[in-house]
């Protein structure tokens, strides 16, 4: 049976597009409680640190047991302004927060988001320094990650430190939100750092480096140290890209069973 912990207090949470579809292509029963619970059974479902989640999912992972996580996607990000349930997405991960790196995915999913893939220049001259939320930092056991960072790059080069922060607005976060596009920041910078914010994908389809924890889905594409920061790793990231796009999925592939479908294929049911 799988549990699912919804935001009963909200009604209007986005959380609801994943659980109502959840609920009726999961192929196990499916039983919903409110995440403001203080106990947890294995093989539960949570979308994002709201309410009492952290504190379950770390239960769960102190007693080895089974659980599903669902939050923001890695491309195809809600937007207030245009809502609709076949335009946007939500990742799905087991066991962790954010989704493994699998090998041998197909472009296909990817390319419906049109995003070009540069190659390195090695050209910026600022160290982008782009925090996650700090729910994820606390999640990490890093609850002063900026101020533990800025001091580590200073030990490892003296190129300017630009802090961009996570941007957030009208009861969301996210790029919609944003005053200055990403993009831009990211025109003149050397290297992204970041502990496990979902920049990391736009800097390195923009063919910036990236420095992030060991833990962050963007181990597999990064560094995760400083000492070599003037000479930063870059292995490519077309085949990464491929595999966070089969990791997330529209409501509407909730719903219709297209997203368990695709779990099934990839081994995670």
């Amino acid at each position: 049976m799988l549990t699912i912990y919804a935001p009963f207090n909200n009604p209007n949470s986005k959380a609801w597009e994943v659980f109502n579809g959840i609920e009726k292509s999961w192929p196990e029963q499916v039983k919903v409680l409110d995440n403001t619970a203080t106990d947890v059974l294995s093989n539960s479902m949570f979308w994002g640190f709201v309410n009492n989640n952290m504190a379950l999912v770390k239960v769960l992972e102190a007693r080895k047991q089974t659980y599903w996580f669902t939050d923001t996607p890695y491309f195809g990000r809600f937007d207030n302004n245009n809502l609709k349930p076949d335009n946007h997405y939500w990742r799905i991960c087991k066991n962790r927060i954010h989704v493994p790196f699998i090998k041998g995915c197909k472009s296909d999913r990817f390319e419906k988001f049109e995003m070009k893939v540069q190659a390195p220049n090695f050209k910026g001259k600022n160290i982008l320094v782009c925090p996650s939320s700090p729910n994820i930092n606390q999640y990490l056991g890093r609850p002063d990650w900026l101020n533990e960072t800025i001091a580590e790059i200073k030990k490892h080069t003296d190129r300017p430190i630009k802090i961009r922060e996570k941007p957030r607005g009208r009861g969301t976060s996210g790029p919609s939100e944003a005053i200055i596009p990403l993009s831009e920041e990211l025109k003149d910078a050397w290297v992204c750092v970041t502990s496990c914010s979902i920049s990391a994908v736009e800097a390195q389809c923009n063919g910036i480096p990236t420095i992030c924890d060991v833990k962050s889905f963007a181990e597999p594409v990064s560094a995760n140290n400083f000492s070599d920061i003037e000479n930063p790793y870059f292995v490519g990231a077309e085949d990464w890209l491929y595999s966070l796009a089969y990791q997330q999925f529209t409501p509407e592939e909730f719903t219709n069973g297209f997203a368990i479908e695709t779990l099934l294929d990839k081994g995670f049911l």
